[in-house]
């Protein structure tokens, strides 16, 4: 299944909606939040071109445009928006197995450092 359609289909998931008002030309802010969360996430993870992502939904790209700066904002001031927007990215990670590898980085340094604290602990209690 084509990556823009799982995010399509994890923010129906997230933000309790069917795919088709996801596409339909609603205003109701709880649709237009979730498009707008499927735009960030299209732009900034798929790599899509701000003309395909208005493209796969029959709008102009100045409409996206506006869309993600009004994303940016909202999750600075909007606290129910970011969050129903981090589960939806969290889901989408998961679901793809999307990988960051700054993120991959830290993960594999903390178990390191946990392997180390462990094997720590087992030298000195056979010391003992």
């Amino acid at each position: 299944m084509d990556k823009f359609k799982e995010i399509k289909k994890t923010a129906c998931s997230v933000t309790n909606i069917s795919l088709e008002e996801l596409e339909s030309k609603s205003r109701k802010r709880y649709v237009v939040d979730a498009r707008r969360m499927v735009f960030s996430i299209a732009k900034d993870y798929l790599e899509m071109k701000i003309s395909h992502i208005a493209d796969r939904f029959n709008m102009n790209h100045a409409s996206i445009i506006h869309h993600l700066k009004q994303h940016k904002d909202l999750i600075t001031s909007d606290i129910y928006y970011k969050d129903r927007f981090d589960k939806l990215l969290e889901l989408y990670k998961l679901n793809i197995s999307y990988i960051n590898k700054d993120e991959l980085i830290e993960t594999i340094k903390e178990l390191k450092a946990e392997n180390l604290r462990i094997e720590t602990e087992l030298i000195q209690k056979n010391n003992e």
